[in-house]
């Protein structure tokens, strides 16, 4: 079972994930994945990172650059680092947040994420809105459901989605 959160830029979706699992590391649940964040000040750069260890601005960590025409990404940071985090499965939970078209072009990093969706560790992430066609596989993926987060429905997703989870992972919040 996973859930991939997917809505309009800004309207909570990351927020959504954190208050789940701020809940669910409450009863001694190892959290896994990763999450991506811009950079500070006049970075504006992507990065990426393990979920819960901080974020370093470095230019491992880079995943895209950005300019006044968009992100360039940078596929072998998410074939390197992303898959490394990725490949650590000694946890209860996995965390994407967030996949993108930045990712298209990292086949080992796709890859690595559509095995882990074969799989029964339960993923929680984000999906950018527009059409991407590798996100397709996940979005229709028999294993996945896709929640679209809107201003009137956030307040109530945290709750519903760490039910879900929580039932699945037969652990009591």
């Amino acid at each position: 079972m996973h859930i991939f959160l997917t809505g309009p830029k800004q309207v909570g979706k990351s927020t959504i994930i954190q208050k789940v699992i701020e809940r669910l590391k409450m009863k001694d649940l190892c959290i896994g994945g990763f999450c991506t964040y811009q950079g500070i000040s006049n970075d504006l750069d992507i990065y990426i990172n393990y979920y819960d260890r901080g974020k370093p601005y470095t230019l491992e960590n880079k995943v895209a650059y950005r300019t006044i025409e968009g992100a360039t990404p940078l596929p072998h940071t998410f074939d390197s680092l992303g898959v490394k985090i990725l490949s650590d499965t000694n946890v209860d939970i996995i965390v994407m947040d967030e996949l993108g078209f930045l990712e298209s072009s990292a086949e080992l990093f796709k890859s690595k994420v559509l095995t882990l969706i074969d799989g029964n560790i339960p993923i929680l992430g984000v999906i950018k809105e527009q059409y991407v066609p590798w996100l397709e596989q996940i979005k229709y993926h028999p294993k996945v459901e896709t929640i679209s987060v809107t201003q009137n429905n956030r307040d109530f997703l945290p709750e519903l989605v760490l039910h879900k989870i929580s039932t699945y992972l037969s652990v009591k919040i």
